[in-house]
This record gives C-alpha cells, sequence and structure tokens, in this order.
C-alpha cells in the first residue's frame, strides 16, 4: 500500500525529463522509506544508521542498481514508487540549528543542475511540502543518511 504522502505526490512525473538520462539516479543511489511504507518494502529494503537512529531504504546498493529498474533503465513499479522515489531531485532535510525543513534541488540529478526543471512545479511542491505532516524524528534520521549532499536551497519553513 502506498503511503498517504507518496499519493499525494502522484502529480509528479519526472519520466519525459528522466528519459534517455545516461546518469540513472536509479544505478546510483538510494531512497529513504517513510515509517509506513517499510512493510510493503520488507522483502527488499536494507537498513542505513545515523547517529540518531536506523532507517529503511531501497534503490542502489553495494554497485547494484536499484532492483526495480528494468532492463532498458526504466522503474517497474513507477506508478507506485515511494515518497522519496517520487520527490526527488527535490529533497527535504531538517536545520538541527533553527528547527526548520529545509527544501533543496540535488544538483546530482542532470536535469536539475542544468535546470531543466519548471520553477512553477517546484513551487508547488514546496507548497506541498509546507503543508505535508512529515514526522520531524524520521526527517532528522533521513537528513543524517549519507547522501552525496551537492544540493541548492530552495526554501525554508517551519
Amino acid at each position: 500500500m502506498d503511503s498517504e504522502l507518496a499519493k499525494a505526490l502522484s502529480f509528479v512525473d519526472f519520466s519525459d525529463i528522466c528519459r534517455g538520462c545516461s546518469v540513472n539516479c536509479c544505478k546510483r543511489f538510494y531512497a529513504v522509506l517513510l515509517p509506513e511504507e517499510e512493510d510493503r518494502f520488507r522483502k527488499i529494503a536494507f537498513t542505513i544508521n545515523t547517529p540518531i537512529g536506523d532507517v529503511k531504504a531501497i534503490g542502489a546498493k553495494d554497485g547494484k542498481p536499484c532492483p526495480f529498474l528494468d532492463d532498458i533503465g526504466r522503474c517497474s513499479i513507477y506508478q507506485y514508487r515511494s515518497f522519496d522515489c517520487r520527490l526527488w531531485p527535490i529533497v527535504l532535510y531538517y536545520d538541527f540549528n533553527t528547527g526548520e525543513k529545509v527544501v533543496y534541488l540535488d544538483l546530482e540529478c542532470p536535469a536539475a543542475a542544468t535546470g531543466r526543471i519548471d520553477e512553477n512545479f517546484i513551487k508547488r511542491v514546496v507548497m506541498f511540502l509546507k503543508n505535508s505532516s512529515i514526522d520531524v524524528e524520521w526527517l532528522k534520521r533521513y537528513t543524517l543518511a549519507p547522501w552525496p549532499n551537492n544540493l541548492r536551497e530552495i526554501a525554508r519553513f517551519r
């Protein structure tokens, strides 16, 4: 079953932007699961340790691509992908110094790095995140999960 947050992000569709991308995030990165997504992916999920507790994730691990990536580089569960998969290359982190939630654009994504993600779309996602109830304790662990952090800040809010 999809999480409510993932379902609410059903308007996110990067398939046109991602088509033909040689970088393919699904071969390089993992997606941290919301607590309510863990059971759905329990057979394939792995644990990522952070200084304040563990999170579960799916995706690329130990040099192997995400197991949901098909032979031609597409997500075989695209319509049912996790919250983190739907959101990326937009990332929500917690600022431990200010207590704010911070929205970033991950420039590891070539489309984000070259400005090919529509600004109005980004604003829509930011508004969605501002109005969402994301568990702060989970968000803190998510923020501490190791990531390349080639990020450009977009917005901050409490």
